[in-house]
């Protein structure tokens, strides 16, 4: 193992050195802000292998276009590191390099090269043959998202993901003919340790749907993978680009409960008049009677104004990209048709928010409509449209993605 560390081995290690510690110190800082998604993830893959060996997928007869299909699994730690596993499998079919048919190689039925025909044993041109290759490759990678490390682009849709991998790959080889797929010799199966990094580029469709499309170079080492001798070519590695399409399972975060409060009724200001007492009264009891009175109508005419309690109003949230009121969110609708029809003469602004994903255009117009949707369905249920006023204040980066995506009633008085 330690003979394959070579000048690039020991480039990527240092390239991990340095990039791994500077995303988990980006990641702890952004997790004060509680801007950070975290969870699990599932997802499938498949591309077009081209394999690189003493034969290649660009051989002197055409391009070979190959295949490969996998899954894979893992954990998103916060918007720039994540980890997962993944298996795939593939076939690929290489034939001779130009300057291998220009040499007139021979492949003997020994698995030896010759620069002739064999006298007594069974041989092949290089330029009639080709090698059909299946391949297995069971492993891990980490992906590391480039614009998770800038503050403008943390919360963005799109990622750019730096991810490498090591693999456990298993190789099986069949020469065969180019011109009629006839077999002239049946590969074993082949061990090999891969290594290399992939060019993720992925867009969030969804809070939970994942479009992404890759490019990357897997390097073996060991055996030749399309089983032919090895002579003027050194390489042994595959390149593969495809896509990807990943379902994410988001951590729970903890919601804030709005707390649905009933609004006060006016209190009634109530006076009492003081009891006028049927008995006889002496002339110095019915003066002071008589000032009594008047002190208490005094108090009548100059009732101290008492105000008006504020009522306050639960907060209604939105899921991602949508303006639908959820199920679960009718309750505090309830809350707010209730309170103003309990206060009629009430005026009220509905405020919407999004979250930092998107443009600030398309934001802009997605708040607006969240408030008109609110405002909609009160009018629809009894209150009176020119009560209300709707608004939209586009992206709010100061909360949550979850807690910024909401409708906020406020009383116009407050």
């Amino acid at each position: 193992m330690v003979n394959h560390l070579t000048t690039k081995n020991r480039l990527l290690v240092a390239m991990l050195a340095f990039i791994l510690p500077f995303s988990f110190a980006k990641a702890e800082a952004k997790e004060d802000g509680k801007t950070i998604s975290q969870g699990w993830y599932v997802g499938i893959e498949g591309g077009m292998p081209f394999g690189f060996s003493t034969f290649s997928s660009f051989g002197h007869d055409k391009t070979h276009l190959g295949w490969a299909a996998g899954v894979y699994g893992g954990y998103r730690f916060n918007s720039i590191f994540s980890a997962e596993l993944s298996a795939k499998y593939g076939e690929m079919n290489l034939s001779a390099q130009d300057c291998c048919v220009e040499r007139n190689y021979w492949l003997g039925s020994d698995g030896v090269l010759y620069k002739a025909g064999v006298l007594g044993m069974d041989s092949w041109e290089y330029a009639n043959l080709k090698s059909h290759v299946r391949m297995g490759r069971y492993g891990a990678r980490v992906n590391v998202n480039l614009l998770g490390l800038f503050h403008k682009t943390a919360n963005s849709r799109w990622d750019l993901a730096v991810s490498p991998h090591i693999y456990a790959v298993t190789t099986k080889a069949d020469i065969q003919t180019i011109a009629d797929d006839a077999k002239v010799m049946k590969g074993s199966t082949n061990w090999h340790l891969g290594y290399g990094a992939d060019l993720q580029v992925g867009y969030q469709l969804t809070s939970c749907l994942k479009l992404g499309i890759y490019s990357g170079l897997t390097r073996l080492t060991g055996e030749r993978m399309d089983g032919m001798p090895e002579h003027l070519h050194k390489n042994n590695f595959v390149w593969e680009s495809g896509i990807r399409l990943g379902i994410s399972f988001a951590k729970a975060k903890k919601k804030n409960v709005a707390v649905e409060t009933t609004p006060i009724a006016e209190p009634e200001v109530r006076t009492t008049e003081p009891e006028v007492q049927q008995l006889e009264t002496t002339p110095k009891e019915t003066t002071l009677q008589q000032e009594t009175a008047e002190k208490a109508e005094t108090r009548v005419g100059e009732q101290e104004v008492v105000e008006q309690p504020k009522a306050t109003f639960p907060i209604v949230y939105f899921a991602f990209n949508s303006i639908g009121i959820k199920q679960s969110e009718l309750s505090k609708l309830n809350a707010i048709l209730h309170t103003l029809k309990e206060n009629p003469q009430m005026k009220v602004t509905v405020t919407g928010w999004c979250d930092t994903k998107g443009s600030v255009a398309v934001n802009k117009r997605i708040s607006r409509q969240r408030a008109e949707t609110v405002k909609t369905w009160l009018v629809k249920n009894g209150i009176e449209a020119n009560r209300i006023t709707a608004i939209g204040n586009g992206s709010d980066d100061t909360q949550d993605a979850d807690k910024a995506r909401r409708v906020e009633t406020k009383d116009n008085h407050k």
